[in-house]
């Protein structure tokens, strides 16, 4: 594993290539990374299958470590051709439990120049809790991270990740597959979580967080059997009485039904049972309230883990936000000064995400307030939602990810809410929608006064008297307290139950 100082891009993001030779898979993670920011731009993987057959012959499969030289070979290609410095590549399960396994590291250098660390069951452990905490800063729970050799089980709480265990409950592992004897199976599983007791205590609380794509597919399936309307896959939280729902369905459906589910790899199909029934074994054993899918695992601890504590201390969504309005030309600068205007009225905002996660997202809001400026004008409320319905930022649920794409929609004046079937009303509730239309309306008055620079809403000040709105400006700024500011202070004093209160231009 190694790393070299990167080059800048103009942003001031910074790309950095991590690449993870697993027992299934051989992948390549180009991120563009700013802080706890961490951006897939590119995304290559090669089912070469190193572990299949290891636990029976001590040996990585033949053929494919034929193919995972091949794939590296060409990820070094295309790490260079992009120009990226930053390389952090490491091998899991498959090659550390093969007595060729450092053998065909060597060769991987010799042949592409690439320096690959074999990493321990406990490394790789605490790699992926840093992982999930770098998309969740507040992760309370057991971290399970399942790849095609083994499971990782890790405590996590208050931000520190304690010590993990690795278990060869991995699918290729424990040939899992469509003819697997299911009593068997079991007895085996809970013999091998036995020597997990001090990780997945029975007393324990919090949620699991389900890393791995073995899960991410049982999630898939449960989004379409409970018709959820959001498919962002990361932080979806599964109850725990429905986790015992899914699991209990999907080891009653075939592979080829459940290669149906929208979304799902064909490849993944053959393994949910055994997904499931690990999975049912888990919680079984202790009581977590729910499951919770984490998109972010080793290959984002690798990131996380190469960060100083100022930068590890930036919130996820902070973080995000601020990369996103680099990447759309956006001034991060008015978005700040955004939010200092709006402190005196912040009051009136109710705080339906509690108190510490309202003011996160009202800082975000504001640093998304000029998302939009280079988009069509006919459609720009709708596709500034999308865009921060969808970004790749971490640590928002999916109802704080759908309030804060819908603030934004109504900073740019969108009607009522957003064509997309159902999905606001779906996951938001009454007072939700009320703050968001309360400060996107609100955004909208600051850009409107200040033609959306912060020099110019430096010279303005908004404040609440009983139950009047007022907008002053210095003695030497008259001029910004045009119609059409009004206009949009009285919609502002409209949304968040006032009345308008402004000199006449």
């Amino acid at each position: 594993m190694t790393t070299k100082k990167t080059g800048k891009l103009a942003s001031g993001l910074i790309d950095k290539a991590v690449i993870d030779v697993g027992s299934n898979s051989v992948r390549l993670v180009i991120f563009r990374t700013q802080e706890t920011f961490f951006q897939p731009i590119f995304n290559e993987k090669v089912l070469a299958g190193l572990g299949r057959g290891v636990a029976q012959s001590g040996k990585l499969n033949p053929e494919g470590a034929v193919a995972a030289m091949a794939a590296l070979k060409r990820y070094k290609r295309i790490i260079k051709a992009r120009g990226i410095s930053t390389i952090l590549a490491v091998a899991t399960a498959a090659v550390r439990n093969a007595e060729d396994g450092p053998d065909f590291i060597k060769e991987v250098k010799k042949e592409t120049g690439l320096h690959i660390k074999i990493i321990k069951g406990e490394e790789e452990a605490r790699l992926s809790a840093l992982g999930v905490i770098a998309g969740a800063q507040d992760a309370m729970g057991v971290i399970g991270d399942l790849g095609g050799s083994s499971l990782e089980l890790v405590p996590v709480g208050k931000g520190r990740v304690k010590r993990g265990i690795s278990l060869p409950l991995g699918p290729l592992a424990m040939r899992a597959g469509d003819d697997m004897d299911i009593k068997n199976m079991t007895a085996r599983i809970d013999i091998a979580l036995d020597e997990a007791s001090a990780q997945i205590s029975t007393r324990a609380q919090g949620s699991f967080y389900a890393v791995g794509g073995a899960w991410r597919s049982l999630a898939l399936v449960n989004m379409a059997l409970r018709g959820h309307p959001l498919r962002v896959l990361h932080n979806y939280r599964i109850s725990r009485d429905e986790a015992f729902e899914l699991v209990h369905l999907v080891s009653t459906q075939s592979a080829q039904s459940l290669a149906k589910t929208p979304g799902l790899s064909s490849r993944r199909a053959p393994l949910l049972p055994y997904a499931a029934l690990l999975l049912e074994r888990i919680l079984q054993r202790q009581f977590f309230d729910s499951v919770t899918i984490s998109g972010y695992g080793l290959r984002e601890g690798l990131l996380y883990e190469q960060l100083g504590s100022k930068a590890r201390a930036v919130h996820p969504v902070l973080a995000g936000v601020k990369a996103l309005a680099q990447q759309n030309w956006s001034s991060s600068r008015f978005g700040r000064e955004v939010q200092r205007w709006l402190e005196p009225v912040q009051d009136v905002l109710c705080s339906p995400f509690g108190e510490k996660q309202t003011q996160l997202l009202v800082a975000a809001a504001c640093r998304l307030a000029d998302i939009g400026a280079r988009l069509h004008p006919d459609h720009r409320a709708q596709i500034a939602f999308d865009i921060v319905l969808f970004a790749p930022f971490a640590g928002l649920t999916h109802e704080e990810r759908v309030a804060l794409a819908l603030c934004i929609f109504y900073r740019y004046g969108g009607d009522a809410e957003p064509p997309r079937g159902g999905l606001v009303g779906h996951l938001l509730g009454k007072k939700q929608k009320e703050w968001a239309y309360g400060l996107g309306t609100s955004l909208r008055c600051a850009a409107a006064v200040s033609g959306r620079t912060a020099k110019l809403l430096k010279r303005t000040h908004v404040h609440r008297q009983d139950d009047h709105l007022c907008l002053v400006a210095r003695d030497d700024a008259q001029e910004l307290l045009t119609a059409r500011a009004q206009k949009r202070l009285q919609a502002m004093a409209e949304a968040l139950g006032l009345n308008a209160e402004a000199p006449k231009p």
